[in-house]
């Protein structure tokens, strides 16, 4: 029963790692060189009931060192960026989020919100449920064991 706070633990991390993911987009489209980006290759999957995709990009930044990324996309972001051929981006080296689309900035913004506020309502739904399992994990230890008795009644 102890071991249900492993599952809080992750909705932690996942609220957690989606708050760091805000900051680096937010940091990079603020502090990040301008640059227009050619979009190489552009596919978007669909798989049953899932739909993702992938955009490989090409730009050259103020070092003249070609940089080539294959970014994946959610079909809500993809949308955007289906016709598109030249894509202006933000882009600042060694942040953990280094490239962030311009025409999708803002999906992308609401996008991590959402995704932030289900792990966080994951996270205080299953906190409740684990406190409830932890005090009846702690009743079960605590009680006097019943003796088992079997009588054979003929």
């Amino acid at each position: 029963m102890y071991l249900f706070w492993l599952l809080p633990a992750a909705f932690l991390f996942l609220t957690l790692h989606q708050g760091l993911v805000y900051y680096g987009i937010i940091d990079t489209y603020e502090n990040g060189e301008s640059y227009t980006a050619e979009v190489v290759e552009f596919e978007l999957k669909q798989i049953a009931a899932q739909t993702n995709g992938y955009i490989v990009l090409r730009f050259t930044p103020g070092d003249n060192q070609e940089i080539e990324r294959k970014l994946s996309l959610p079909v809500e972001m993809a949308g955007d960026l289906q016709d598109i051929r030249v894509i202006p981006i933000r882009y600042q080296p060694g942040d953990m989020q280094e490239i962030v689309l311009m025409p999708t900035f803002e999906t992308q913004k609401s996008l991590i919100w959402t995704n932030a506020l289900m792990a966080g309502v994951a996270l205080l739904i299953t906190f409740i449920i684990g406190l409830a399992a932890h005090r009846f994990a702690n009743k079960k230890i605590n009680e006097p064991e019943e003796e088992f008795v079997i009588e054979r009644v003929d």
